[in-house]
């Protein structure tokens, strides 16, 4: 699991040890269970890192256990396949990352129907995430936890690389200026995660707290986005959004 959704183990709100279901986003109907065991350092918010058992799988079309993967390579899946009929993939190297679009949810684990039956959606068997494998992308669900206030605010755009936190960024990181009145005179919230939503909206955003917005600019709820940050909801000529946000547990 990413570190965000993995979270601490030592508390109530990690998913160490939780089932998940995961399904192929352009064929729902493939789709298999699997255990979180382990986080995976460099998975962005929302991917996970699954076994190779799972990925067959979720697309048993494709031969994955004959690809060779690099992470060096910038050779993708879709350059090696073709149209209609998956190509073998036993001698280029393809980068490991990004092997399938998939979406998942925290389920409870597979129910046992008889003595080695195990009830699951059509086409799939059990799977857990047992070594370190190829990444997929996925639609990541919404964290709903009571630890983690929802605030709703006007959210704008701004131009400046350095601020509040005293460290250098650029305007295309997915980072995020707080407002004075809650992120105060003190530095406790630099380098903090903030999950942004729209309402109406699939999107869901992770920034990180860099900089504070005066109180002259913003007020409490307001925040400052990045121009990238900000792409993601709308373009720059729109000004200013309405979107909820709250603090991911880190």
């Amino acid at each position: 699991m990413n570190p965000l959704q993995f979270g601490n183990p030592a508390s109530k709100n990690s998913t160490c040890g939780e089932w998940v279901l995961v399904r192929n986003r352009k064929n729902t109907m493939q789709s298999t269970y699997a255990q979180v065991v382990g986080q995976c350092p460099t998975c962005d918010y929302g991917s996970v890192d699954v076994s190779l058992g799972a990925l067959s799988d979720l697309a048993p079309d494709l031969p994955f256990e004959s690809m060779v993967f690099d992470d060096s390579s910038d050779t993708t899946i879709d350059d090696l396949m073709g149209a209609d009929t998956p190509q073998p993939a036993n001698s280029t190297p393809i980068s490991p990352k990004d092997l399938l679009s998939v979406v998942w949810e925290l389920s409870g684990p597979p129910k046992h129907t008889g003595t080695n039956q195990i009830d699951l959606p059509s086409g799939t068997r059990p799977t857990s995430t047992t070594s370190p494998t190829p990444t997929s992308t996925t639609e990541a669900p919404k964290p709903t936890s009571p630890s983690s206030p929802v605030f709703s605010g006007r959210a704008t755009w701004y131009s400046d690389t350095s601020g509040f936190c005293e460290h250098p960024y650029s305007q295309s990181d997915m980072i995020v200026a707080v407002n004075e009145a809650q992120m105060g005179r003190v530095k406790d919230l630099c380098g903090k995660k903030i999950l942004l939503t729209k309402e109406g909206s699939d999107v869901q955003v992770v920034v990180e707290v860099v900089d504070m917005c005066p109180s002259k600019y913003c007020k409490s709820g307001d925040l400052d986005l990045s121009q990238a940050a900000f792409k993601e909801f709308a373009d720059l000529d729109v000004g200013e959004l309405t979107l909820k946000w709250s603090f991911l547990d880190s």
